[in-house]
C-alpha cells in the first residue's frame, strides 16, 4: 500500500498542479501522511532549479500550517480524528510509549527531537 501511495506522490511532480500537490503533502505530511515532500519536491527542484526558492517557500508554509493542523487535532480532536489515524497505522502503542517517555522526561525529548537528524515519526 505504502509502494502505491509513494508513487502517486512522485508522479505529482510532473503535473501542471505539482506546486499545489506540494503544497497539500507538505501540510498532510506534518500532521499525519507518512509520506515526506521530498518525494515531490527533488524532482520538481531538478526540473525547474529556477524556482528553488518558491518551491522552498511553498513547502515550508504548508508544513508550517499543517503541523499547527496537527497540534489542533492533538488538543481539540484527539478522540474524534487523532485516536482513529493512530489506529490506521497502527501505531496506539508506539503514541502511548511516547506519551509515558514525554511524562517522564518533559522537555528535553522536545530539545532532543529537535537537535537530532533522525525521523521523528516511528
Amino acid at each position: 500500500m505504502l509502494r502505491r501511495l509513494y508513487n502517486w506522490t512522485l508522479s505529482l511532480a510532473a503535473t501542471r498542479h505539482a506546486e499545489r500537490a506540494l503544497f497539500a503533502v507538505s501540510f498532510a505530511e506534518s500532521s499525519f501522511f507518512p509520506i515526506p515532500p521530498d518525494v515531490l519536491m527533488i524532482p520538481m527542484v531538478i526540473a525547474k532549479p529556477l524556482k528553488w526558492v518558491r518551491i522552498a517557500f511553498i513547502c515550508t508554509i504548508a508544513s508550517l500550517l499543517g503541523a499547527i493542523g496537527g497540534y489542533l487535532i492533538g488538543m481539540f480532536l484527539f478522540e474524534a480524528i487523532g485516536q482513529p489515524i493512530l489506529a490506521f497505522y497502527g501505531k496506539e502503542h508506539s503514541f502511548d510509549q511516547i506519551a509515558e517517555w514525554y511524562n517522564t522526561w518533559g522537555g528535553w525529548g522536545v530539545l532532543l527531537a529537535a537537535i537530532t537528524p533522525f525521523p521523528t515519526r516511528c
